[in-house]
């Protein structure tokens, strides 16, 4: 029990002084690691996903903020939509195991169901008028509430654009990384967020992209520190209109 208690007081301390640091660049070498599985979701699963999501677009919350730009929807509210029949799947031991064997991470698992970052659903769409922007991203790097490290999926059901490469793209080790879309749909970009600068380029007249958002940790523990939880709380509020978990 004393050993435990060290690890999680070292661990709070270490996350803590991550959070303060890491959007001045400060950041790991060893968490620049980005993995892409292809293929991840059995066909049955994806096309009910798809087949969900434009009943969705209309229920999705929007921001326009330095966060983002464009509509979510979040775990707690993708529950109980047309998607949920085919949530189940990502709780599911092939699910986890196809991603434990890919990472090399034996421990990593799905953060908690009470984190509405779970699992949630993003809408990226196009510019409204000529003269304005499409939905996107600039680059930045996410916060982090667990105590293990924090791994971000992002899993694409339709990405719909003039590029060759994805609307995402990452700078591991400081070095823009463009992803090639053969194969994308129905592919999990797996990266730490919190150590990895990313972005999504706006999108323009006739683009559509439709994401899942999903949320690891190799030891997902929630933090206890009141201010780091305020801060998350602030951001759910921005992404699905609601602050809870």
């Amino acid at each position: 029990m004393v050993k435990n208690l060290r690890r999680v007081i070292a661990a709070e301390l270490a996350l803590h002084k991550h959070n303060k640091v890491n959007r001045q660049g400060v950041v790991s070498a060893n968490a620049q690691t980005y993995h892409i599985i292809e293929n991840v979701l059995p066909a049955e699963v994806y096309q009910g996903l798809l087949a969900a999501v434009d009943e969705l677009h209309s229920t999705a919350v929007r921001e326009n903020s330095h966060w983002r730009k464009g509509q979510a929807l979040g775990g707690h509210e993708l529950k109980q939509s047309a998607a949920a029949p085919w949530l189940d799947y990502f709780s599911s031991q092939p699910f986890i195991e196809k991603l434990r064997s890919a990472t090399g991470i034996k421990t990593l698992s799905l953060v908690p169901e009470v984190d509405t970052n779970r699992l949630s659903l993003l809408f990226y769409d196009e510019p409204p008028a000529a003269d304005e922007s499409g939905d996107g991203t600039d680059w930045h790097m996410d916060g982090s509430i667990y105590l293990g490290a924090r791994w971000a999926g992002i899993l694409t059901l339709i990405e719909n654009t003039n590029d060759r490469t994805s609307k995402l793209e990452l700078q591991p080790h400081g070095e823009v990384t463009k992803i090639s879309k053969t194969n994308l749909n129905n592919s999990l970009v797996l990266f730490q967020g919190d150590h990895v600068l990313h972005r999504v380029r706006s999108l323009i007249g006739g683009e559509r992209r439709v994401v899942m958002s999903l949320l690891f940790s190799d030891w997902p523990v929630r933090t206890l520190n009141p201010w780091l939880r305020r801060y998350q709380a602030q951001v759910n509020l921005a992404f699905y209109g609601s602050s809870q978990a």
